[in-house]
């Protein structure tokens, strides 16, 4: 087995910058068994193998050996894409994810200045991001492991909680412009609003089914007309 690295000694992010897929570059590659697949589509692969593993099976249960057979390598070959195991996997997950919200939602929304736009756009994008990646079975892996915090060391774990801030502070920091603006109700507490917010858009991952009766286009829609509606003055 090839010597495990710690991400504290050598940033993971960094080791995989120079093969790695954007994130909104491609749609989600379905996991099968193919020798043939290239580097940056086989990390891909590894990413949503061993999140839907440890969403199924509970992340201490789940092996790099189980991991390696969802996609037909070796334990070897996972340690190839990912040098400091399993630990180092699921920060590399998480960080897919939020890098993901950071190209999809974050950078789009900062390049508009109306507050409310802003935050539909949000909303919207957060919202669709979560349910295009759900899997059959009602719930979007990588997005269910964001919350699986507590499995990464203390480095780890204040890199990604300091990610998750700044986002929070972008939308809390956007429903303070509407308020400054006098476009929120009255007893409304941006904190608490933020809060609620994404804890919404984010529990979309743990149900939402592409098989539903709605498509992610109209729930998308019915959270955003319920989140301004109950928020801002008509």
């Amino acid at each position: 087995m090839p010597k495990k690295a710690s991400i504290e000694n050598q940033p993971f992010a960094t080791k995989l910058a120079s093969r790695r897929i954007k994130p909104a570059v491609k749609n989600q590659i379905k996991l099968q068994k193919d020798t043939e697949a290239n580097g940056d589509d086989r990390l891909k692969q590894i990413f949503f193998a061993a999140a839907q593993l440890f969403c199924e099976q509970g992340y201490d249960a789940t092996t790099m050996s189980d991991i390696g057979d969802a996609i037909g390598v070796t334990k070897a070959a996972i340690y190839h894409f990912v040098p400091g195991g399993k630990q180092d996997l699921l920060f590399a997950i998480i960080s897919y994810g939020m890098d993901t919200v950071d190209e999809v939602v974050i950078a789009p929304a900062k390049e508009i200045k109306d507050a409310e736009k802003r935050l539909r756009a949000i909303i919207t994008s957060h919202a669709k991001l979560v349910m295009r990646r759900s899997t059959e079975h009602g719930y979007n892996p990588v997005t269910v492991l964001t919350d699986e915090v507590a499995s990464l060391s203390p480095t780890q774990r204040k890199k990604i909680d300091q990610r998750k801030r700044a986002y929070m502070d972008f939308v809390r920091n956007t429903l303070q412009q509407l308020q400054d603006e006098g476009k929120l109700k009255d007893q409304l507490d941006v904190a608490v609003v933020a809060f609620s917010l994404i804890g919404m858009i984010i529990w979309l991952g743990h149900w939402y089914r592409p098989d539903g009766k709605l498509s992610s286009d109209q729930v998308a829609g019915i959270i955003c007309q319920m989140t301004l509606g109950g928020i801002l003055r008509t």
